[in-house]
């Protein structure tokens, strides 16, 4: 906001000891102009008179206008100072208006309470202040507009300071990449800080919407979680299978018994004893689930061992029985399978295998017989033929 003087008398009774009071004519008018011997300002240099507040971007007949170009530091007719700016030199008083023609000069006082800056770098407090801007012409001297008034004009400043809320950003900022904060709760306060951070660095602001983002940048701190382990979130199961005893069971077959829940990654181990198939029974196998965090979930996989079939040859007990014929008498393979002992329901059939017996020889004589049953296994007996001599 420009603040136009005007050729109003000057009130010295509160600063006589800081302004000379001196009369100027400019054609038809007279100004009022008060010279300050103080901090740095050497007579001549500024023009400081009474002002009238002037809500406009432009005073009619000044070679001044707001730099509106300066989004931070103008908008609405106003204009704005962030303190930090002024520590890091970001930021020229000059710079807030535009002189036409450009080979205009100014220079300026900063009015704040009862103080008087003639440096930007002086302002240290958040609050207004008043720019008073003294236009000189392309000779250095006081430009005079086209209604005899002097060009003085005054710009209402909002200070504000950001240097707290970006010491807190960049805390919250370090803090939220320690890696052991969960990431989906890293990226939200990340882009919520990225979002603050460039409203303040490209925006005007007062010093109550600064300490209210203070506020907000403390609260979004604890938005930081930590991950909630991969172990909770993911509940696997262990399977089970059933095998023959005797029948060796790999990891592999183990493992591949473990469901494990889409989209974990969680990969199985065997860690307990393997089971021993040879013992029939049910054997259960210890198997670790690790994810990707390292953090593990432990199933059981059962193991069925069922017990192998008794084989027939076990399971019955034929028996060789025994002949006498007379000398030459023939004997047949099947008057010799006759003769041996099958028990009920096992199915067995009796072969002859071994030499078939002599019965021109008088004497006893062994005939080898396999019992073979529907298993495939097989017995063997003997069966006797005694072959008594002629008379």
């Amino acid at each position: 906001m420009f603040r136009r003087s005007k050729n109003n008398s000057y009130d010295t009774s509160q600063t006589k000891q800081r302004f000379s009071i001196k009369k100027f004519k400019f054609g038809a008018a007279s100004v009022l102009i008060g010279i300050s011997f103080l901090g740095g300002f050497t007579q001549g240099q500024f023009n400081i008179s009474t002002d009238t507040v002037f809500a406009a971007e432009v005073i009619s007949g000044s070679a001044a206008t707001l730099n509106s170009a300066l989004v931070k530091n103008v908008s609405g007719g106003k204009a704005y100072i962030d303190i930090y700016d002024v520590k890091n030199g970001k930021i020229d008083p000059l710079n807030l208006i535009v002189l036409t023609p450009s080979n205009y000069s100014a220079n300026y006082y900063i009015k704040q309470g009862g103080r008087i800056f003639t440096s930007v770098n002086q302002l240290q407090t958040p609050g207004t202040a008043t720019i008073t801007y003294n236009i000189l012409d392309e000779n250095g001297n006081p430009y005079t507009k086209s209604d005899g008034q002097i060009d003085i004009v005054s710009l209402v400043t909002t200070v504000y300071d950001t240097t707290e809320l970006r010491n807190n950003i960049n805390k919250v900022i370090e803090n939220a990449n320690d890696p052991k904060w969960s990431d989906d709760s890293r990226k939200d306060v990340l882009s919520k800080i990225e979002v603050i951070k460039n409203d303040i660095d490209n925006n005007p602001k007062t010093q109550s919407d600064i300490d209210n983002k203070i506020v907000e940048v403390n609260e979004l701190e604890k938005l930081l979680v930590l991950p909630v382990p991969d172990k909770d979130k993911y509940d696997p199961t262990g399977g089970e299978t059933t095998v023959p005893q005797g029948t060796p069971v790999s990891d592999k077959e183990i493992t591949d018994l473990v469901k494990i829940p889409d989209g974990s990654k969680g990969v199985p181990t065997v860690v307990g004893d393997r089971p021993d198939t040879n013992v029939p029974g049910d054997h259960k196998v210890t198997v670790d689930v690790t994810y990707p965090d390292g953090t593990k979930d432990t199933v059981e996989v059962t193991v069925h061992v069922t017990p192998k079939p008794v084989p027939d040859k076990d399971k019955y007990d034929p028996t060789g029985g025994e002949t006498t014929v007379p000398q030459g008498t023939p004997v047949s393979d099947k008057e010799i399978t006759d003769l041996v002992k099958i028990p009920d329901g096992s199915k067995g059939v009796p072969t002859v295998v071994g030499d078939r017996p002599d019965t021109n020889v008088p004497g006893d004589h062994k005939v080898t017989v396999d019992v073979t049953y529907p298993d495939g296994t097989k017995d063997t007996v003997e069966v006797t033929v005694h072959v008594t001599p002629k008379p």
